[in-house]
């Protein structure tokens, strides 16, 4: 019996020994040795990296190629599953690697017809010059060096997965920017929406939920300065909601703040500059956080893993952010095919008798399947772009008509040399003269110098067309056609106003007087509001008033809705609201942690949206209406000053008035607030309901799966993620904190990084991202940022040596000696 029971102790001892190993060999060996010297194959000269306390890498070169080389090496030492996944998302290769339900297919089949990865490929023959293929290619390089060095430690969703890492190509750095080309490019679902809803209501009441910018509303540019067949898109819609929410982009996906004052608003004399763009939330985030030095000169900033160049951040001259145009940069067209032969389409209708045909243009995407057979996909092109209509997975909803689609996306642009252009410029003048290559997606850039200037540049390729946005375009008819681009010298710009600032929060830029179509659905004007009174609020300001401006929760969308909402309410004797009446009487206006009011002002304009619209939208459209928050949000703050046919409830004999739904609104918000939380007010405090979790995409929709596994969930849930965490925002505050209105209150999209810049002083900047700067989840910079960006702290992001605290860490690449 004792030898027994030692061989069983011993065994005990053996299994949790081989455990252990393995766990360290799956979690803790692949993080990096940050105090190191590696001989490299690729590198011309010698590199120093030195790593902060953050683990922000300061890249020290002699020359460019080895720079971005050294930027390959420590993206993908830190984010390269977060890149893999990027690359199988681009080239739609889902199926190839997760396995073969039919969901990942339908997603590889959408991916190919959209075809970043074709564009791509077209983009890296067609657009790059030597230099900027130089640069990509020892991006590249760096990247493959670090796959080529350290298969036996990658991170552990590769051994969770059996994925093996993909090499990388200036081609996957393309797809990545056109694929965020796309993902910002959100104006079409609504469009989608719209047009449906123009086929079933009546004209009458389509006209009340057009969306009309407030006329007292502020533009970032005064005057002085600057159909038919609608349901056939709808299964477009779903598509590309589905792949949303299997990625963690759910929310709007766009938005932004972006202000510069000048130094006359400043106690140093020089410009000062703030930008924080607001993302999806997710583990790891979109960005990574670098400082590059080469030969002295310096720019540092956020980059994308994947992409070489930094996009918003600062060099020795200047700083610049952005914000999201939300321009309309897609069109849909019907294409009538020929009767006669249906390889070929309408290519223009000369007259009632007449018409030129052409082929369509044909590619075969083959789609490998894990554990399944290859399958073959076909993609059709017209003159317009992809036939989008050949992907739904019900063909019947379309009654067989075939859609193309255009998209600003699938032109020739160089973002990549408007960025490196950017980076490295001087002065005011080589700054506006790297803009007009950037294309994709549009965006203002917000800038400041240190000789003084201010600026707002919007950029991007916006079509040149006729007729109503909303409805589709006749393929067949040349003269619904776009006609050319905005050109560049005539797009929204505005440098050093007399007013002394600029600011941008995806409010409408121009008047009335601009001659051009940009764009229907900006964001509404709650946060631009908020940051002209802020910055007319005082005469000088410091980079803590920024801080507190970037983190500021007031919303000026509540502060005009609810005094209407409390006259109603007050008005009626049927129904005892006063104790709701009282917290929202009282109420400042703010989205901070002990807040009632903002739950009950929250879920009532929620049940008020579904009250009122609901019953004549029906199911379908009312969930993809609630999908882009700025169209509610618009569309309801109208309505509520008018006594609109759209509040009669359809489903009763009886006639609803705007009263009668704002009183039904209320009574349900407080059933619905004391059912989920408690009947005592003050468990509905803000922080007990609107919270922010970051969570990983793939794993987390994988975790919440009816099949999955404890094993999964423990490892998503307390591993891969970060949260919940109370948070302090709004979709209309400055501190943007939007949920998914279809199911709140959980935080899907806020400020993805805060930046202010200083011109007075370019050797530091202030930062904070809501993760960190590792993707590995064993790393003490996994999510080490996170409780300060949601309690509204700030880090530095130097670029002068010497401001390094002692506990930098220095890595060393080498050219190996024999080279």
């Amino acid at each position: 019996m004792k030898t027994i029971g030692r061989l069983l102790i011993f065994f005990i001892i053996l299994i949790m020994g081989v455990a252990g190993l393995a766990f360290y060999w799956t979690f803790y060996k692949p993080l990096p040795d940050y105090e190191i010297t590696l001989s490299l194959d690729g590198l011309q000269e010698p590199v120093t990296i030195q790593w902060d306390d953050f683990g922000i890498p300061h890249i020290y070169a002699a020359n460019e190629p080895d720079v971005y080389y050294a930027l390959g090496y420590v993206h993908a030492q830190d984010r390269l599953w977060q890149m893999t996944v990027s690359q199988i998302l681009a080239e739609g290769r889902f199926a190839e690697f997760f396995g073969n339900e039919e969901e990942l297919i339908q997603l590889d089949k959408y991916q190919r017809t959209l075809g970043f990865w074709r564009t791509a490929k077209q983009l890296e023959k067609e657009v790059l010059n030597e230099q900027e293929r130089t640069l990509l290619t020892a991006y590249s390089n760096g990247i493959n060096t670090y796959i080529d060095e350290n298969r036996n430690k990658l991170p552990v969703e590769f051994a969770l997965t059996g994925i093996e890492p993909i090499r990388w190509e200036p081609t996957r750095t393309l797809a990545i920017a056109r694929m965020v080309g796309w993902d910002m490019n959100t104006s079409w679902w609504t469009e989608v929406t719209y047009s449906y809803l123009k086929s079933i209501l009546p004209p009458e009441q389509f006209e009340e939920l057009r969306l009309r910018f407030p006329e007292d509303a502020p533009t970032t540019l005064n005057d002085d300065e600057s159909g038919r067949l609608t349901t056939a898109t709808m299964p477009m819609l779903r598509q590309e909601m589905d792949r949303r929410k299997l990625l963690n982009q759910q929310g709007s996906q766009v938005g932004s703040n972006a202000w510069v004052v000048d130094g006359s608003k400043t106690e140093t004399g020089y410009p000062m500059l703030a930008g924080d763009p607001h993302m999806g939330l997710f583990m790891p985030g979109i960005w990574y956080e670098v400082h590059l030095n080469v030969q002295g000169k310096n720019v540092s900033g956020a980059t994308t893993p994947g992409v070489p160049f930094v996009v918003v951040g600062q060099n020795d001259h200047s700083a610049w952010s952005i914000t999201s145009i939300m321009a309309d940069d897609t069109d849909f067209f019907l294409e009538q095919v020929d009767p006669a032969d249906r390889g070929q389409y309408v290519a223009d209708s000369l007259n009632d008798t007449t018409a030129v045909f052409e082929p369509f243009l044909k590619t075969r995407e083959i789609i490998k399947v894990k554990n399944g057979d290859e399958i073959v996909h076909e993609v059709r092109y017209t003159r317009h772009g992809p036939i989008i209509s050949d992907i739904y997975p019900s063909p019947e909803l379309t009654n067989d008509q075939v859609i193309s689609m255009r998209w600003t996306g699938y032109e020739n642009t160089n973002e990549m040399r408007a960025l490196y252009g950017i980076n490295w410029s001087k002065n005011f003048q080589q700054f506006k003269e790297a803009l007009p290559h950037f294309g994709v997606p549009g965006m203002n850039f917000v800038y400041g110098d240190v000789s003084g200037n201010i600026a707002m540049y919007s950029r991007a390729l916006i079509p040149i067309r006729s007729g109503d946005p909303l409805t589709l375009r006749n393929g067949w008819d040349p003269s619904q056609d776009w006609t050319g681009f905005i050109p560049f010298e005539e797009m929204p710009s505005l440098i050093n106003p007399e007013k002394g600032w600029i600011a941008n929060a995806n409010n409408k830029i121009t008047t009335d007087v601009y001659p051009y179509y940009i764009a229907t659905f900006w964001e509404p004007p709650s946060r631009i509001r908020r940051i002209e009174t802020l910055l007319t609020s005082d005469s000088v300001f410091t980079s803590d008033d920024f801080q507190r401006f970037q983190t500021d929760s007031y919303s000026s969308f509540a502060a005009s809705v609810t005094p209407v909402v409390l006259d109603i309410l007050n008005s009626q004797a049927v129904y005892d609201f006063s104790q709701a009446a009282s917290y929202l009487e009282n109420w400042n206006y703010e989205y901070t942690p002990t807040e009632t009011a903002a739950t009950i002002f929250d879920a009532f304009f929620l049940k008020f949206t579904e009250n009122t619209l609901k019953d004549e939208f029906g199911e379908e459209a009312y969930a993809h209406f609630l999908q882009h928050e700025i169209v509610p949000v618009r569309t309801l703050s109208q309505l509520l000053n008018t006594e609109s046919p759209l509040f009669d409830d359809v489903t009763t004999d009886a006639v609803e008035s705007r009263s009668d739904i704002v009183v039904q609104s209320m009574r349900d918000a407080l059933l619905f607030l004391s059912d989920s939380l408690g009947n005592e007010p003050f468990e509905w405090r803000w922080e007990n309901v609107h919270t922010v979790t970051l969570s990983p995409p793939i794993f987390k929709e994988a975790a919440r799966a009816p099949d999955a596994g404890a094993g999964l969930k423990m490892m998503v849930n307390n591993v891969l993620s970060k949260g919940p965490y109370p948070a302090v925002a709004h979709g209309m505050s400055i501190n943007n904190g939007q949920y998914n209105w279809k199911e709140p209150f959980e935080m899907v999209l806020g400020a993805s990084i805060r930046r202010i810049a200083d011109l007075s002083d370019m050797s530091k900047t202030y930062s904070i991202l809501p993760t960190g700067q590792s993707g590995n989840p064993f790393s003490v910079h996994f999510g080490d940022q996170t409780e300060d960006w949601v309690n509204g702290s700030y880090k530095w992001l130097v670029q002068d040596s010497s401001l390094f605290s002692r506990n930098t860490r220095l890595m060393r690449l080498e050219p190996p000696k024999n080279q």
